[in-house]
């Protein structure tokens, strides 16, 4: 798959959850997610936020993967940029789906 067509599919899934978390809100809009403020993205800064988040994420679990220390304030970074992405935090996503660290 493309990275495009990754970026399409990832979007569509964000307006799944969108729906799902947040209701009927317009793009710009701001909604409460797991007691953090969240704003509805257009495409163009979902493409953004979406690649950071993933990069992070990446560098997150290969950084458990090698076995070390993780300080606090990078859980938290990578878990309010998953917030915004409508996403559940990193740890728990990775206990519910069995992801090797």
């Amino acid at each position: 798959m493309s990275q495009t067509a990754q970026y399409e599919e990832e979007y569509h899934q964000y307006l799944a959850r969108v729906q799902k978390e947040l209701g009927n809100i317009g793009e710009g809009q701001y909604a409460k997610y797991n007691g953090r403020l969240v704003q509805r993205l257009s495409h163009e800064e979902f493409v953004g936020k979406w690649h950071h988040y993933s990069e992070l994420r990446k560098a997150y679990i290969d950084t458990l993967n090698k076995g070390d220390t993780v300080n606090d304030a990078v859980v938290q970074m990578v878990d309010e940029h998953a917030a915004e992405l409508l996403i559940p935090s990193v740890l728990s996503t990775l206990f519910k789906t069995g992801e090797t660290l």
